[in-house]
């Protein structure tokens, strides 16, 4: 049997390809029923347990983040830089070199409430994400970079478990100080006539700093006064096999985005089985070929 080891390759492509699009298409499939199926809860009223929320994204003490690669301010970035190396005389292949994710919670706010995000372990889906060749800013041009973030005040759609406690993750200080600044935020008049001394209009870095340390002596009160046992909630990764998706985006937007994902797997899937009929009907005719040459040359 003298069979192209083309087509082997093709049954082994057909394979692989198979195997991902069904894992494809029934994980994404999965996560679109969770999706829609989890009734959307409220930060105040949401039981413990898995939820979905919907809400924006503060800095959990006041003070954002910002993005390794560009320096862009955020509650949760990622990045990672990949550099070309030569395969052969013409060909080049890329190699991860350093990639690093924030894992600093930060808080979900709705209109009433609030609560503690841990991103450990989650699907992030963030829509600020940039790629760029080295040269564009001025770094090492054999490389090549992908950073994302969430902004401060972005929108997102959470799916996860929400907990009392997690972890080392309670209320703290500093968190109950950036969960006033968040709601003093929101009524900026007030915030003017309480901390603009100079009366300009608006909160400059020392004024700031004014209203941050107000915050901590107000967090400091609450919680020589708060009941024992008093507990943030934290929304984090579930222990069980449901997923942990933070999505920069509305519900049926998420839902819509992993039906065209399941629907991909599906369309690979056929694709695969397509390729493999067809290498299967090709290593048949050579072996039915070189059968029937058998023959005539017994003959």
């Amino acid at each position: 049997m003298h069979t192209a080891p083309f087509f082997f390759y093709v049954l082994l492509a057909g394979g692989a390809g198979t195997l991902l699009g069904l894992y494809t298409f029934f994980r994404r499939w999965r996560e679109q029923r969770l999706i829609e199926d989890t009734p959307q809860a409220r930060v105040r009223s949401a039981p413990q347990g898995y939820v979905k929320l919907s809400g924006h994204a503060r800095s959990a003490d006041g003070k954002p983040l910002h993005a390794p690669l560009t320096g862009r301010s955020c509650v949760w970035w990622t990045y990672r830089v990949e550099r070309r190396e030569r395969d052969g005389l013409f060909a080049n292949s890329w190699s991860c070199t350093d990639s690093d994710t924030s894992e600093r919670p930060f808080l979900l706010a709705d209109e009433d409430q609030y609560c503690l995000v841990d991103p450990q372990g989650a699907e992030v889906e963030p829509n600020e994400r940039r790629r760029w060749p080295g040269s564009r800013y001025k770094f090492d041009q054999n490389c090549r970079y992908m950073e994302a973030i969430l902004a401060e005040d972005t929108p997102l759609c959470i799916l996860g478990e929400l907990r009392a406690n997690h972890g080392s993750v309670t209320n703290t200080i500093d968190e109950e100080a950036a969960a006033l600044l968040s709601q003093w935020k929101q009524d900026q008049p007030a915030l003017l006539k309480r901390f603009d001394a100079n009366h300009d209009g608006h909160i400059d870095a020392a004024e700031w700093e004014v209203a941050r340390a107000a915050a901590v002596a107000q967090a400091q009160h609450n919680k020589v006064h708060e009941p024992p046992g008093v507990r943030v909630n934290v929304l984090a990764k579930p222990g069980g096999s449901q997923p942990f998706v933070i999505a920069e985006c509305s519900v049926g937007q998420l839902a819509h985005l992993e039906q065209w994902r399941a629907r991909a797997g599906l369309a690979l899937t056929l694709l695969s089985l397509v390729a493999i009929g067809y290498a299967l009907a090709h290593i048949r005719a050579e072996d039915a070929s070189a059968a029937a040459q058998a023959v005539v040359t017994e003959r």
